[in-house]
């Protein structure tokens, strides 16, 4: 398979795309040294559809930088970026950033100040946006609840300490179920739009402790579980004031598996289930699902470029036909690590596996005419390792 955009330098990390009208915005930040938690400024790239780079805008200006960013929200023709700054036991600040596309300006909008960083960020429809601080070593964690008017002018409104304890924190907006997700360490919080506590999810309801969230635009969330030995899927719906979860949808996934959610070009649901050996100079392996029915899995064990592996998948888009990827690091031949990629793929080729009525000719022109030395298996019911529990 012939992929598209390339890495400009060796530490470029993908780690969220969006897309604007006509073109793919792509957040990225630059790591020196991970372990010790050094960071150059990140950055927002434009591309068009046809992944051609029209332009960067590095965040930083008078003197405010935005270290490590890895939370992208979209609201009115602006962007809003998370930043957790240095991390682990480290000093650099965490922020939020305020990007306006048309004047293509960014600014500071918080500082959270040494030793705290900002671990996710979400925006409601109606602007009511949703923050995530903790500190290096996640023992005070807060939910903010304010609008992206109020942000924008530094307010972060209500603030609720969200209890927890484990190192996997984050949060998801639900528009369908009008809930807030919170990855609260181990365990998995559901909360209303004020950020009110409504339900929470155990490690012992979920399958393992919690690892990823992918909310599904036609309602309902998936998550994976995990015991950072092995991962399993499971699924919440939502009826009224009732949550109820499937667990064990999918088993026996290796340890860093993440799940991601689009709409296909058809308007279905489905879910992008990514395995990413750490450190190992292979592609992820890639599962298709249908939400609705877990039972069928599409298996795409080759995602790679000629020259480099598709490693650690982090991001997806939508534009058009096409589904976009953003990867946290590839690999060169001989096991070199490099930079992370973006990546173009025709849907309408997928279509004859993913439930598609049409399509499934050749691909567009440019990027995708190497389509065809790609292959895509279609299993039911088993796949290797990964089995459906029913």
């Amino acid at each position: 398979m012939l992929w598209c955009g390339t890495a400009a330098a060796a530490s470029h990390h993908y780690e969220a795309l969006a897309t604007y009208n006509d073109r793919v915005y792509a957040l990225v930040s630059e790591s020196v040294d991970v372990m010790a938690g050094d960071y150059n400024p990140s950055m927002i790239r434009e591309y068009d559809a046809n992944l051609n780079l029209l332009r960067t805008l590095m965040l930083e200006s008078a003197g405010d930088t935005a270290w490590n960013s890895t939370s992208l929200a979209l609201h009115n023709g602006k962007f809003y970026i998370g930043n957790v700054g240095s991390g682990w036991g480290g000093t650099l600040p965490g922020s939020v950033w305020e990007v306006d596309i048309a004047a293509w300006t960014a600014r500071e909008v918080f500082n959270t100040g040494p030793g705290m960083g900002v671990q996710g960020l979400a925006i409601a429809n109606d602007g009511t946006t949703f923050l995530l601080t903790a500190d290096s070593f996640f023992t005070s964690i807060t939910l903010h609840v304010t609008t992206a008017a109020a942000l924008s002018a530094g307010n972060l409104g209500v603030s609720i300490p969200i209890p927890g304890t484990g190192w996997i924190w984050g949060i998801a907006w639900s528009e369908a179920d009008q809930t807030l997700w919170v990855m609260a360490g181990t365990e998995l919080q559901a909360r209303n739009i004020a950020g009110d506590h409504i339900r929470t999810f155990t490690p012992l309801e979920l399958g393992a402790n919690i690892g990823s969230i992918a909310p599904l635009e036609g309602g309902g969330l998936i998550y994976t579980a995990t015991d950072f030995a092995t991962t399993s899927v499971g699924r919440i719906t939502r009826a009224g004031s009732v949550y109820t979860v499937h667990s064990n949808q999918v088993v026996n996934l290796g340890g860093d598996a993440v799940a991601l959610a689009f709409r296909n070009h058809h308007g279905r649901d489905r879910v992008l289930l990514r395995e990413y050996t750490f450190g190992a100079a292979i592609n992820d392996t890639v599962f298709i699902y249908d939400p609705n029915d877990f039972s069928t899995i599409y298996n795409i064990p080759n995602w790679t470029r000629e020259d480099r592996t598709l490693s650690n998948i982090r991001a997806l888009a939508i534009l058009g036909n096409n589904l976009f990827l953003g990867t946290y690091n590839s690999y060169i031949p001989g096991g070199s690590q490099e930079s992370g990629l973006i990546a173009r793929i025709d849907m309408r080729n997928l279509a004859r596996a993913d439930g598609g009525s049409g399509g499934g000719g050749g691909g567009s022109s440019g990027c995708n005419s190497g389509f065809g030395l790609f292959t895509l298996l279609l299993v039911a019911g088993l796949s290797l390792l990964k089995t459906r529990r029913k």
